[in-house]
């Protein structure tokens, strides 16, 4: 005798009238998504189009005020003919040699007792020098020493002239020196 016992209560699924949740839902998430990432992408286009809007005005306001700088420091204005005009006189102070450290130089290199009765600088580097001196080796000794100096370029000795009496004698010597006048210039 078999006996069997079944103690499962009886199941039954009942598909009758049941509402699908499970796939509405997830076409209901697929249809969410999609309206919110159109949202995101137009408001994010928007957003792009604003910036280059105010990139562009940016650029524009930049390149007008470069524009008024640019005219305000090219040339000599009203804004900058001071510096201007104190570049260019300290150029110029800087291109010359000093006139009176070339003066001091020449006037060192005279022998002991020397004077200098003329003295005329030109601006091109001439100098005419009258010098008295009370030997006449004076001359010699002093255009020795104009050749042996870096800033004359050249010498001569024009003349020498005697004044004055046997027991008193001096001598009297014109000198052309051609001087190297700008800064940076050398001998040759």
């Amino acid at each position: 005798m078999n006996i069997s016992i079944d103690l499962l209560p009886d199941r039954s699924r009942a598909i009758e009238g049941s509402f699908p949740v499970i796939p509405v839902a997830g076409l209901a998430a697929i249809f969410v998504g999609a309206i919110v990432l159109t949202y995101t992408f137009i408001d994010t286009r928007n957003q792009v189009q604003a910036l280059e809007e105010q990139i562009a005005l940016q650029t524009q306001v930049r390149n007008t005020i470069e524009l008024e700088y640019s005219s305000m420091t090219t040339g000599v204005t009203e804004y900058n003919y001071v510096d201007h005009y104190t570049a260019i006189d300290r150029f110029l102070n800087d291109v010359y040699k000093g006139t009176v450290d070339i003066k001091d130089r020449i006037y060192f290199l005279l022998p002991h007792g020397a004077t200098v009765d003329y003295y005329m600088y030109t601006n091109n580097g001439d100098l005419q020098l009258t010098v008295t001196t009370f030997s006449k080796g004076d001359s010699a000794v002093f255009l020795n020493r104009l050749f042996g100096e870096e800033i004359v370029s050249g010498a001569e000795l024009d003349s020498i002239t005697v004044i004055g009496e046997d027991s008193n004698l001096a001598y009297t010597s014109q000198f052309t020196i051609s001087l190297q006048t700008l800064v940076g210039e050398v001998n040759e």
